[in-house]
């Protein structure tokens, strides 16, 4: 999803509040709100392929596929952040009226020109900091192209995938995605 540049300050109760009567989604930075935009349909068609492919993997397991409607909570160097990921799989057993992700394990993002650099960066530095967090998986919705990055010991490493035969493998949560069938019905395989 792309960030608006309309900025607003409240405290993390007003952000919740504010956002469970909002019609527009709002990301929260430590204080800072952030409008969100609308999404092209070549980013949505790539969302709802990790979504679809995951959710099918998953099916009558613990952990679960959540769409860009679903927030992740971080707590981290004194801040609280929340984002709307693209897909996030879930494995804290959330209820039916939770308003986020309580154990993320692996988060999409579908990078937009206007995306990318939150994404690569103030993104996957909070991201990483979620103790639950195995893989962050940057997608890129111009070229065949995904840089996941997984928790390794006690750092990170980055993996880049650049060919449609590529998989993702995620082996915390027992699921592994072609890069075909997230790019499924996009121009990149046509």
């Amino acid at each position: 999803m792309t960030a608006e540049h309309a900025e607003y300050y409240t405290s993390v109760e007003g952000y919740l509040a504010g956002e469970r009567v909002s019609q527009q989604k709002h990301e929260y930075l430590a204080g800072v709100i952030y409008a969100m935009a609308g999404t092209s349909i070549g980013h949505d068609r790539i969302a709802n392929n990790i979504v679809r492919e995951l959710g099918n993997q998953l099916r009558g397991r613990r952990c679960e596929v959540f769409s860009s409607d679903v927030k992740v909570r971080i707590r981290s160097n004194g801040g609280e952040f929340y984002y709307y990921p693209d897909a996030t799989v879930d494995c804290g057993g959330a209820g039916d009226s939770s308003l986020f992700a309580e154990e993320p394990r692996v988060i999409f993002e579908v990078m937009s020109p206007d995306t990318e650099r939150i994404d690569r960066g103030e993104k996957l530095a909070n991201y990483q900091a979620l103790p639950s967090l195995e893989v962050y998986a940057l997608v890129d919705q111009f070229h065949i192209a995904v840089s996941a990055y997984r928790r390794s010991g006690s750092g990170w490493k980055m993996e880049f995938l650049t060919d449609k035969d590529h998989l993702l493998e995620m082996p915390g949560i027992g699921c592994t995605l072609p890069l075909a069938a997230m790019y499924e019905r996009t121009f990149l395989l046509r």
